[in-house]
């Protein structure tokens, strides 16, 4: 499945790094991470208008649509239907949403989710192909609602990978900094493991 932007343009998980430079006339740079974390070379970003693309040694991995972003076409960049954030009726995904409209989108999409053969988890669960699970985190420091979507895998310390959603919410110093209401999306992220290679073994060769 493809995204489609708000200026036309289209982008596809797995999407290589070179046509995507092509497409959008830049250049990707390296993702700033601690020494520990850092794969120079390997995890590439390139910021676009209100968006930004997370590569993993040369393929999309990570769409992030920032607070300016329109939406003026659905959130369908997952083949799998039942994982899109696409309109649903009335329901839709808009600019600067308040928390309360997504949480009500957001209980449709389970609907629907379901619908189609799926199961909510709870989170931190492995999770089938057909399962998803819904975290929240809430306190002066952050707003985010996060939807996992499986199958996920363990990394060697235990953390769980999959695909999912990851959206934030203007804090109250977040209004101090921008002058955005409370409670307004400030960004949403999908995330494709299938092009995430952190922590992902790689079957040996039979000798």
């Amino acid at each position: 499945m493809s995204q489609v932007l708000d200026d036309g343009r289209v982008i596809a998980f797995g999407q290589s790094l070179e046509e995507a430079e092509q497409l959008f006339g830049c250049k990707a740079v390296d993702i700033q991470l601690p020494p520990k974390l850092a794969r120079q070379g390997i995890d590439k970003t390139l910021e676009a208008e209100n968006v930004s693309l997370r590569f993993d040694s040369g393929k999309l991995k990570d769409i992030k649509f920032d607070g300016g972003y329109e939406f003026k076409h659905p959130l369908t960049p997952y083949p799998e239907p039942w994982k899109n954030f696409s309109a649903i009726d009335s329901a839709k995904i808009s600019r600067r949403m308040s928390r309360d409209d997504f949480l009500a989108y957001l209980k449709v999409w389970e609907e629907r989710a379901k619908s189609l053969g799926t199961r909510a988890v709870e989170p931190g669960e492995d999770l089938g192909a057909q399962q998803y699970a819904v975290g929240i985190v809430q306190d002066p420091f952050a707003d985010m609602i996060v939807v996992n979507m499986g199958p996920s895998r363990r990394a060697g310390g235990g953390g769980l990978w999959c695909d999912g959603w990851c959206l934030f919410f203007t804090t109250e110093a977040d209004r101090e900094k921008s002058g955005v209401e409370v409670g307004r999306l400030q960004s949403i992220s999908a995330f494709r493991d299938e092009f995430n290679t952190v922590a992902r073994r790689i079957p040996s060769k039979a000798s």
